[in-house]
């Protein structure tokens, strides 16, 4: 699967629950081969529901997240004529639009591991703080399958980012079970906070390096 619209298809927040409306924005840059993109994130919290959007690069994203669902509402566009609009109630994920210039509507069926199609942002609501890691699903916007995937925690780590060293902790994202072993991608979050603050993803047959674009941010 492109993990870049994974990417959009993988952060930096705590739990929503009881805090009032928040608002932030990152950049990052991303680089694959000879491209390179700038990315922004926007996050906005009210209640215990958070809305996560994404744009630059291939495609642009939006989602709405709750607790223990993860995301139940996804918007996707992309250069390749797809516009997608997916709503998860209970274990079904009902996806309509356009797939690469065709109307498509499909029920995409999961169980109830949490929906999280963004990876990077939001990793603070997929696993949260003393949770060693978790299964999830996610949604291939180029043929809309599903696939379960894992994320776990693997260790503290510094990394020098645009020439500042950076206190971080690892996470390693790779599909459940005894496909773990064949496709992994690794994220960096700042121990400070928990802002997603890199990261590398393996997509068509090369890697994609993300990094946030002010480390001190």
């Amino acid at each position: 699967m492109p993990a870049a619209k994974l990417f959009l298809i993988l952060s930096c927040l705590v739990s929503a629950a009881g805090l009032s409306a928040q608002d932030s924005a990152l950049r990052y840059s991303e680089v694959h081969g000879k491209q390179v993109a700038t990315v922004e994130y926007h996050v906005s919290r009210a209640a215990a529901e958070v809305s996560l959007s994404s744009t630059g690069g291939s495609a642009e994203s939006t989602i709405r997240w709750q607790p223990t669902v993860g995301t139940y509402d996804w918007q996707m566009t992309d250069k390749a004529g797809s516009a997608l609009h997916g709503v998860r109630t209970g274990n079904v994920i009902h996806v309509t639009g356009t797939l690469k210039n065709k109307k498509v509507e499909r029920d995409v069926k999961v169980d109830p591991a949490p929906w999280y199609q963004v990876f990077g942002p939001l990793l603070q609501d997929l696993l949260p703080e003393g949770s060693p890691q978790t299964d999830f699903w996610v949604v291939n916007p180029d043929d809309l399958s599903a696939h379960k995937m894992q994320v776990k925690r693997a260790g503290s780590e510094r990394i020098t980012i645009r020439g500042a060293a950076v206190d971080t902790f690892k996470i390693h994202f790779s599909p459940a079970g005894a496909l773990a072993p064949f496709w992994g991608a690794d994220f960096w979050y700042r121990a400070s906070d928990g802002a997603y603050v890199s990261s590398r993803l393996p997509e068509n047959g090369g890697t994609t390096l993300t990094t946030i674009e002010d480390a001190n941010q």
